[in-house]
């Protein structure tokens, strides 16, 4: 074999700076709310909908962190009654006994990494199910997506701010389901766009998973453009590991100099808060950036109560005449 081996290879060493990677911070935000993937059930004739979304999310988040041992996770569940971190755990949430049966989806040879994870994030899954349960009665509040959004780009913050000495990469993701253009959703829109200038402001993509449903969630594909983050709308569960596997895991360097799989042409326009209908021109509240299409009642802005100057409604009611 030295015979026929090429005389001029010198075996190099690696770069130092291509050995080492980055680490990286992902943090996912899931809808967990019952009533929407109910809807989902239905709409696929399927039932368990948001058990097979859940495995597969759980194996995301194990090749994430396989990817780098400096890698990190954390998961927050917006549900019906507010936002539950469901890894890491909060320092409010009590310690289960719960052994045996109820965690043996979990393999005990599991990577050490894999499986401190996998038991949080099942453990608390189950305590929130329990208190959904037991609220069941209850008003269903608004849909908490935003908040979950708002408590991610918290936690990338004070990471970013724990490691100053240490760079890293961090990133969002969101998974939700059900039809896009809900009411709930007109109302998010000054929190998501909130959002969206502190994910810019901590360079932070947001990508967002939206599964089943007939339309496009607007807001979410205006958040997924302006952060530089992909937008991705499956039909079902099924698959959802190989889309999350591929669209998912393109590195947010890379971003600008690739085709990333976005669906169809983003809608810029807003929806007006009193009316929910798409306004294409309208009244803005130079406060809080509300967006309106009819005068309001009292001169008042209803999301932030700001009074309006009554010469300038005027002169916009003659306007329109």
């Amino acid at each position: 074999m030295d015979a026929i081996s090429d005389p001029n290879f010198q075996p190099t060493k690696p770069r130092s700076h291509l050995a080492e990677e980055t680490p990286s911070l992902l943090v996912v935000v899931v809808d967990t709310a019952p009533r929407l993937w109910a809807e989902l059930d239905n709409e696929t004739n399927q039932s368990g909908r948001m058990i097979e979304m859940l495995k597969s999310l759980l194996v995301f988040l194990n090749a994430h962190l396989a990817f780098n041992n400096s890698n990190q996770v954390a998961v927050i569940a917006a549900h019906s009654q507010g936002i539950k971190y469901l890894y890491p755990k909060s320092s409010s949430s009590h310690t289960s006994s719960r052994k045996g049966k109820d965690l043996s989806i979990i393999n005990n040879d599991m990577y050490r990494q894999f499986r401190n994870v996998d038991e949080t994030f099942v453990e608390e899954l189950y305590h929130l199910f329990q208190q959904e349960k037991e609220q069941a009665g209850a008003v269903t509040q608004k849909s908490t997506l935003a908040g979950g959004m708002s408590a991610g780009l918290t936690y990338v913050n004070r990471v970013s701010k724990e490691l100053e000495t240490m760079s890293f990469k961090s990133r969002l993701l969101v998974v939700t389901c059900g039809s896009g253009g809900d009411r709930d959703e007109i109302f998010q829109y000054i929190p998501i766009m909130n959002c969206i200038f502190s994910a810019t402001k901590l360079k932070c993509p947001i990508d967002v998973v939206k599964i089943g449903g007939s339309k496009e969630s607007t807001f979410l594909q205006q958040t997924t453009d302006a952060t530089q983050g992909v937008y991705l709308h499956v039909e079902s569960t099924e698959g959802l590991i190989q889309y999350l596997a591929t669209a998912m895991f393109i590195d947010p360097s890379l971003r600008q100099i690739i085709v990333k799989p976005n669906q169809g042409s983003v809608d810029f326009r807003t929806s007006c808060y009193l009316t929910g209908k798409v306004v294409a021109i309208g009244y803005i509240c130079s406060v809080c950036l509300c967006v309106l299409s009819v005068s309001p009642p009292g001169n008042r802005c209803p999301a932030c109560d700001s009074e309006f100057d009554e010469r300038v409604i005027s002169k916009l009611k003659r306007s329109k005449r």
